[in-house]
């Protein structure tokens, strides 16, 4: 039912870790469908703090990861990862599923 709503193309930059030294690993860009809602919210972050979000993504449900993140496949969704559209990248402030019988979507709001 979405998907003629996903009309926005955004890349997900895909977080795979780090090396041995502690330096970020090259992230796996992937494109994907989105509709993007524009309008700031005061969002509580994973670290329970409020934080501003500029835009609300709506996207296809994907598997949230909380670790593995160098095995990864490329269908899923990380806290660490960020999203390009417009040409800027954003942080993930937070991920919410939307549910009625079965999940539908997910809300990610960027900052």
């Amino acid at each position: 039912m979405i998907g003629p709503y996903l009309i926005d193309d955004v890349t997900l930059n895909q977080y795979k870790g780090t090396d041995e030294f502690g330096t970020p690993a090259a992230r796996t860009a992937v494109t994907i469908k989105g509709r993007i809602d524009y309008k700031n919210r005061i969002i509580v972050s994973l670290a329970g703090e409020n934080t501003v979000s500029m835009a609300k993504l709506l996207i296809r449900d994907r598997p949230i990861v909380r670790s593995g993140f160098s095995t990864r496949p490329t269908t899923d969704i990380a806290y660490e990862d960020t999203v390009t559209f417009d040409g800027v990248d954003h942080t993930i402030v937070r991920i919410g599923r939307q549910k009625d019988f079965r999940t539908r979507y997910m809300e990610v709001w960027i900052a």
